[in-house]
């Protein structure tokens, strides 16, 4: 098992190295101006390393415009109040936005429009929020990584069990067991995204039309009920154990007495295999796509304040670009570029590659809506109680969401 791992590992350094090799060619000749710039470039963290390596790759071939990378720390919200400040004050020059910030900055003219060559390179749900309307060569923010929950299983050697449906997966544990883990308890601001995007995708599994195709919900207050509370008797009968947080849900999926299936996102294979888990050194970890997921993902944008659009925009052509986006799938994210998901090299070594790509054509997005906040209160706030308290859901629950949308 342990040369197996080796040899993952050594694949997954010789495709990083050959890809950089090829990206330190294909840099742009207006990146080379004799007045040094250094732009700015504000972002979530990314534990995987992906981000800064580029950066810094860009940085080595143009050390005329270099780049500094600034972690924004916290939850999903409080680094929207970050970027969104730093972006009115104008002290960064490229944002990497949550998908479901984009409209948020554009209805606040905090960011413009970057031309692009050929959307169709990208996959269709990544580019959805992000169009310019009435230009399909321009969009307010590029796609950087991408994202989807995935359903992971432990499975014997050389089994291959399919594509479960997370519903047929929760109905079918045993009682007391707790078989299954997720990010279904948030226990601070830090987790409440999780949540929300946790309890949509358990909702779609049991009514694909609960949220539509542009991320709006159902209005009906019974639809709701039903379709959260085959969960809800999951988590009281032990056999769904709940988490708050993706790490906390990786944690204990690799603890003893370890439980068979996981939500989680695509990287934590990746995590998986660093972490020595025996079963996917073996090959015994399934990744499976969910029946409808919830996207999410991350796209950079020109702050409008900047005063270097046109070097920002060359910086963002390279990070999104297609020898990029290669190095950002062997660092274990999802690739926004259809290019990265056709790789034979990649697909060696990350067997689920398909199936993300897959996940993330058929994903639902969340509203893409200025006042998405609070919507995801209004889930988060009511679906908690309902599944911890076992308080039905009250009529306002409808009301905060449609308020917030409208």
């Amino acid at each position: 098992m342990s040369e197996k791992y080796s040899r993952r590992d050594f694949l997954t350094g010789v495709l990083i190295s050959g890809t950089l090799s090829t990206a330190a060619l294909s840099l742009f000749p207006g990146s080379r101006s004799p007045v040094h710039v250094e732009l700015r470039l504000l972002s979530g963290v990314d534990p995987t390393g992906a981000r800064q390596l580029l950066v810094d790759m860009w940085n080595r071939a143009n050390p005329n415009t270099t780049v500094h990378l600034i972690g924004s720390e916290g939850a999903t919200g409080d680094q929207r109040k970050q970027m969104e400040t730093d972006a009115r004050k104008g002290v960064v020059d490229i944002v990497n936005l949550d998908t479901i910030h984009i409209r948020a900055f554009v209805d606040q003219n905090l960011i413009v429009p970057v031309e692009v060559d050929d959307t169709e390179v990208f996959l269709a749900p990544t580019i959805r929020a992000n169009r310019v309307d009435g230009a399909a060569d321009r969009l307010w923010a590029v796609p950087f990584n991408t994202d989807v929950g995935m359903l992971f299983e432990r499975t014997p050697a050389g089994a291959r069990p399919g594509t479960p449906k997370l519903a047929q997966v929760i109905d079918r544990l045993p009682a007391g067991g707790l078989q299954f883990v997720g990010q279904l308890a948030p226990s601070s601001s830090a987790s409440h995204e999780a949540f929300v995007i946790n309890i949509l995708e358990h909702a779609l599994s049991r009514d694909p039309k609960i949220i539509d195709a542009d991320g709006t919900p159902v209005y009906d207050l019974a639809t709701w009920q039903q379709a959260v509370e085959p969960l809800h008797r999951a988590l009281r009968d032990g056999r769904v154990a709940a988490t708050s947080s993706e790490d906390e849900t990786l944690a204990r999926f690799t603890t003893d007495p370890r439980p068979r299936y996981m939500r989680n996102w695509p990287v934590a294979y990746r995590n998986l295999q660093k972490n020595l888990d025996e079963d996917a050194r073996a090959g015994r970890i399934e990744v499976s796509k969910l029946p409808i997921g919830v996207l999410g993902g991350q796209s950079l944008a020109v702050v409008a304040g900047s005063p270097h659009h046109g070097r920002a925009t060359e910086v963002i052509h390279f990070l999104t670009g297609e020898q990029a986006q290669k190095v950002i799938a062997a660092h274990g994210l999802a690739p926004t570029r259809l290019s990265a998901y056709n790789d034979s090299n990649l697909r060696a070594f990350v067997p689920h590659l398909t199936a993300v790509r897959g996940a993330v054509e058929e994903a639902r997005p969340r509203p893409a809506h200025r006042n998405y906040a609070a919507f995801a209160q209004a889930v988060s706030d009511h679906l908690r109680r309902l599944l911890s308290d076992d308080t039905p859901l009250p009529s306002r629950f409808i009301d905060e969401m449609r308020d917030a949308l409208a």
